[in-house]
C-alpha cells in the first residue's frame, strides 16, 4: 500500500504560519476555495478592520498578498455541461454558481470561481480552523476540510463574505 507523504506542504504550512504570527497578521475568519487547477484561495479577514489577507495556496507552495482597501465582488457564472457532464468522471457536470473577484483599490487582484455541490470550500472562524491553528496530520494533506456544499449554503456564504470584505476595508 502506498502512502502520500505530504510531510513538505505541512512544512510549508508551518512557515505560513510563523511568518503570520511574526507579521501579526493572523486572520480572524478565512474563506477557503479549491479551484478546478488544484490551487486554493484563501481570503483572510485581518482583526481591527485591517483589510484582507489573500493567500494563493498549491501543494507545498503559497504566495501572500495583504490588501489594504479589499473589494469582492460575486458574479454568476455558468458552467456549461462538456464531455460526458461529468458521468464516468469524464467532463465537467454543468452548474449556476459565483465568480469570486477581489480587487485592491479598484485594481483586480484575483478570482476564483464558487459552485454548489460542486467547488470544494470552508468558511471558517480561527476557532475552528484547522489549516492555520491544527496540528499537523501527516496523512493528510493539510487543507482537507474543504468540501462542496449545498445552493443555499453557497448563497449565504457568498453574500456574507461580499458584506464582510467590505466592512475590512473600512478603517
Amino acid at each position: 500500500m502506498h502512502q502520500e507523504d505530504f510531510s513538505a506542504a505541512w512544512d510549508a504550512r508551518d512557515e505560513l504560519v510563523e511568518k503570520l504570527k511574526r507579521d501579526e497578521n493572523l486572520p480572524k475568519r478565512v474563506l477557503y476555495v479549491r479551484g478546478n487547477d488544484g490551487t486554493t484561495l484563501c481570503a483572510g479577514l485581518l482583526p481591527g478592520h485591517a483589510g484582507l489577507l489573500l493567500i494563493e495556496w498549491q501543494g507545498e507552495h503559497y504566495t501572500m498578498r495583504h490588501l489594504l482597501e479589499p473589494e469582492l465582488t460575486a458574479e454568476p457564472v455558468v458552467q456549461k455541461a462538456d464531455g460526458f457532464g461529468g458521468m464516468f468522471g469524464f467532463g465537467e457536470k454543468g452548474a449556476n454558481g459565483w465568480m469570486l473577484r477581489f480587487f485592491d483599490r479598484g485594481e483586480f487582484v484575483a478570482e476564483i470561481s464558487l459552485f454548489p455541490t460542486i467547488t470544494a470550500f470552508s468558511d471558517l472562524l480561527a476557532s475552528d480552523d484547522k489549516f492555520l491553528f491544527g496540528r499537523r496530520k501527516p496523512k493528510h494533506i493539510p487543507l482537507w476540510q474543504l468540501k462542496p456544499e449545498g445552493k443555499e449554503f453557497c448563497e449565504n456564504v457568498v453574500s456574507l463574505w461580499v458584506r464582510l470584505v467590505q466592512e475590512a476595508g473600512t478603517r
